[in-house]
This record gives C-alpha cells, structure tokens and sequence, in this order.
C-alpha cells in the first residue's frame, strides 16, 4: 500500500531538495528586487498562494484517494467480519444439527433404540437362554462335534462311490441305457448313504446321558432299517453277479438262450435261466468272487457313513443346534452394532472434516481480516503524517521564500512575513 502511495505527485512536491531550495530563494530574490509583495501587504503573494494550492490539490487528490480506497477495505473488513461474527458459527451450528439429526437417524434404524436391533438382541438372548439352559443339563461339558467341516463332503464322496460300485448291478435291467443305471444308482447310494447318516446320529442319540432316550425303540427302528439295507446290498450283489455272468458268456461267444447258459460254471446258474421270475432268479444265484467283492464294499461305504455320522454329532439331539443358533443370533447382533459403529464413524468424520473446513475458513478469514486492518493502519497513518508534512513543508518553502526576499527588498517587508505556523490542510 505505501509503495502504491509514493507514487503520487504528493511525494514529489514533499522533497525539499537543493534543486527546489535554490528554486525558492531564486523566486525570493527576484520578487523581493522589486519589492514584491508590496509593504503594505496583508495576505500572501501570489507565489505563495500558488505553492500553497499546489500542495492543497496534491493532498486533497491524496486524502480524496485514501478514503475510497479506505471505504473499500472498510467493506471487506464487515463482510469478514460479518463472516466471522455469524455466517462461520451459523455453519458450524448447522453442522453440529446435522451431525446430531444423522446420529439420531442412524440410532432409529440401527441403534439399540431400534426396532431391528430389539428384535436381534430378544432372539440372541433367547438362543443364549437355550444354550445355557442345555449345558446345565449337560453338566456344562463342550460340544462334542468332530469332522464337522468334513462331513457332509465325504458323505457326498460316499454316494458318489456308491454310483460308481453299483452302476453295474443295474445293467441287468437297464443294459440298453447305461444314463438309466447310473441314475438309478444314485438314487440307491444316495439312499445308502442318508440311512448310514440317520443309523449313526441314532445311535449316538442313545449314548446320551443327559437326555432320556428310549433305546429300545431307538435299536428296533434302526433294526428294521437296517435289515432293509443288508436286504438292499444283498440283491445289488446278487445282481452284479448275474450281470459278470451274463457278460462273461458273452466275451466267450456264446448267445444269451437257456440253452447255453445250462453248461456255464457260474453256482446257481443254471437254475436261473430256468425260472420264470426275475427274483427267483436272483435267489437261486450264488455269489462269486464279483458279487462278494460289491457286498463287502457296500458294507464298507455303509460303515464308514455310520461311524462318520457317529463322530460327527453331539450325543445331545438339541445341543448343536442350539449352539448353532447362539452364534448365528450373535454374529447377528455383532453384525449390526458393527453396522451401527461404523455409520456413527463415518458421521463422526464427516462432522470432524466439516470442522476441519470451518476452522480452515476462519483461519484464513482471521488472516484477511488482520491484513485489513493493517493496510487501514497503515492508510490512515499515510493520512495523518502526510497532514503533518505538507503543512510542515509549506512553512519551510514560504520560510526560505521569505528570507530571500527579505534580503533583496529596499523597503520594508510586509508585516505578514513575521507569520509562522501554517495550516494548509
């Protein structure tokens, strides 16, 4: 701002150099030769009032110039203030209400005022209430699980194995349509494999202790079913017997009659091909080496499905599902307080950056506002001290003006001369 200033013409005219001394006393000298202005003078010569004017204008253009530019700086000065004093606090309560309505919001929906949360925090202390109510009856021993995670895999594999072992049986009935025989034969290992699942986790029932089971029933049930199943893997035996026989005929030429199967060596054979009935059929065939070997792998995969459904379950019929269900109602509740801290976390960051913001903006504004205050100091100062000089330098050029010409006049000098102390602006 002063440099801008010190362009003006005022800052020339406020240098009192030797060049404008000897101006001066020149001008003195000259006046004063013909004894200008006259004794009898009452007010300043025409020099005098025209060096007078000059340094009026110069200053009134000045002054004139500094309160614009004052006024303007003035403005911007109540516009931050204006900012400082309402529109930042307005924003920053604005804020604040956000933050605190978001808040509020979030809590209804997620929050534990909510009716969500209510209704995950009721069932979670309900399974929590089931869970503990079971392992005070159980003597609060742990869950007796194992191969959890492997179970239902292998069971699978289990029933896939079955496929492969007895789709071969089936071709006895199905030989024009193997897809029919595998199809069927998944249905049969499928079965296999579910009632190994439902013999092992019964019998596992009846090891409870905690529990009253009726083992009896249980031992009955399972007797019938499992009678079933030996029946089952019996006859799929005696089947893949009858097929490796039928096909071994043939790898040696012979067509399928009755006539040419009667001299085949397979036991019971020949007994076969002359029964009407597809089941006496099966009945009167002896198992061979084939026909065992898919007995005792039946048996085997059977087995397998029952000890693994044995080991797999908990000897209590609800405590696994109960634990299931508590972790399941918990992970739940977790879940949604997480929900629920997480949302009130990205709440809380936006109202911190927003405050970020806001402190950033009143920085800078403070900032604006003290460099205002400095230019108006320093415009107001400019002001000031240039009253002071221009009056200063005024009485100083009429000074050397008038000692000039007093020492070239022949008469007396205007009374006038002996004033002192000018005030011009």
């Amino acid at each position: 701002m002063k440099s801008s200033l010190s362009k003006t013409s005022l800052e020339r005219l406020l240098k009192l150099d030797d060049q404008e001394r000897n101006r001066l006393e020149r001008k003195g000298v000259e006046t004063g030769k013909t004894n200008s202005p006259s004794s009898s003078s009452k007010s300043m010569s025409k020099f005098e009032i025209e060096e007078k004017n000059k340094l009026f204008k110069a200053y009134s253009k000045f002054a004139m110039d500094a309160k614009k530019l004052i006024s303007k700086l003035e403005e911007e000065k109540t516009d931050v203030l204006r900012k400082l004093d309402f529109q930042i606090p307005k924003s920053l309560d604005e804020t604040d209400q956000l933050h605190e309505n978001e808040r509020e919001q979030i809590q209804k929906i997620v929050g534990e005022s909510s009716s969500k949360y209510d209704e995950v925090r009721i069932k979670a202390e309900d399974s929590y209430r089931t869970l503990q109510a079971i392992k005070i009856q159980v003597n609060q021993r742990p869950l007796s699980t194992q191969i959890v995670n492997f179970y239902i895999p292998f069971m699978i594999l289990l029933a896939l194995a079955e496929v492969f072992v007895n789709s071969l049986a089936f071709e006895l009935f199905f030989e024009s349509s193997q897809l029919i025989s595998i199809i069927v034969a998944t249905g049969v290992g499928a079965m296999l494999v579910f009632f190994s699942h439902i013999t092992g986790s019964s019998f596992k029932r009846t090891q409870s202790k905690e529990v009253p089971v009726s083992k009896a029933n249980t031992y009955m049930s399972m007797g019938v079913l499992n009678s079933l199943v030996i029946v089952l893997v019996f006859y799929l035996s005696k089947m893949r017997q009858a097929f490796v026989s039928i096909n071994n005929q043939n790898e040696q030429g012979f067509n399928i009659d009755p006539d040419k199967l009667l001299s085949s060596d397979t036991p019971g054979l020949s007994e076969a091909v002359s029964s009407p009935n597809i089941l006496d059929t099966l009945m009167q065939i002896n198992l061979g080496p084939e026909g065992m070997f898919l007995l005792l792998i039946n048996i085997a995969v059977y087995v397998c499905g029952f000890v693994a459904s044995f080991v797999r379950h908990d000897s209590h019929p609800d405590y696994e599902r109960a634990q299931i269900n508590y972790d399941k109602d918990r992970n739940e509740l977790f879940k949604i307080k997480k929900t629920f801290d997480d949302k009130i976390a990205n709440i809380d960051k936006k109202q911190s950056d927003l405050h970020t913001k806001i402190k950033q903006n009143r920085e800078m504004s403070e900032e604006t506002l003290h460099k205002l205050d400095k230019e108006l100091n320093e415009l107001n100062y400019f002001i000031s001290d240039y009253k002071t000089q221009v009056n200063d330098i005024f009485n100083e050029k009429i000074r050397i003006f008038r000692d000039a010409n007093k020492d070239s006049r022949t008469k007396a000098s205007p009374e006038y001369f002996n004033e002192e102390g000018y005030i011009i602006v």
